[in-house]
């Protein structure tokens, strides 16, 4: 804002142009199912001065849109995974807080929300049960514990 550049304004009656031309624009609701649902993305580095991310999501009940978030990330993301699981990370803090005002309105939803994410990274680490490293941080069951401790290479001395 101190120093505008010609691109700043530019980038600014885009936006004025885009507003007026959607003046007359709203969004419509469905009679349907209470499902929740939502879908979260970002763009790693997607600004070129900070090479900070941007967070998107939106949250749908049934067909109706009635959350949606465009945010930029407040520290740099190291990978796109990173910046992809911060996205849903703030997604499911809105599916959470949803859900428990619906609630408060006596709207009981039972069934899960789906949370959608389009990085092959993310969905992969999600699906991925067996992380090593979680026998330094979790109590774990014997078998689980065992497991991992194994792909350690962890084992007894050989007897002499």
């Amino acid at each position: 804002m101190h120093t505008p550049l010609q691109q700043h304004f530019l980038s600014l009656k885009h936006l004025l142009r885009y507003v007026k031309g959607t003046a007359d624009f709203g969004i419509q609701l469905r009679s349907g199912s209470l499902s929740l649902r939502a879908y979260a993305d970002s763009d790693w580095a997607g600004d070129p001065f900070d090479r900070k991310s941007t967070t998107g999501y939106c949250l749908f009940l049934g067909e109706n849109l009635i959350s949606w978030c465009v945010k930029k990330q407040p520290t740099v993301a190291r990978s796109s995974t990173e910046a992809e699981y911060r996205a849903l990370a703030t997604a499911a803090t809105d599916i959470i807080w949803i859900r428990c005002l619906l609630a408060d309105f006596q709207f009981s939803i039972t069934a899960p929300t789906f949370l959608y994410c389009d990085n092959v990274s993310a969905i992969a680490l999600a699906h991925n049960p067996d992380q090593i490293a979680d026998i330094f941080t979790k109590v774990l069951p014997r078998i689980p514990f065992l497991t991992l401790r194994n792909k350690l290479l962890v084992s007894p001395a050989p007897s002499a």
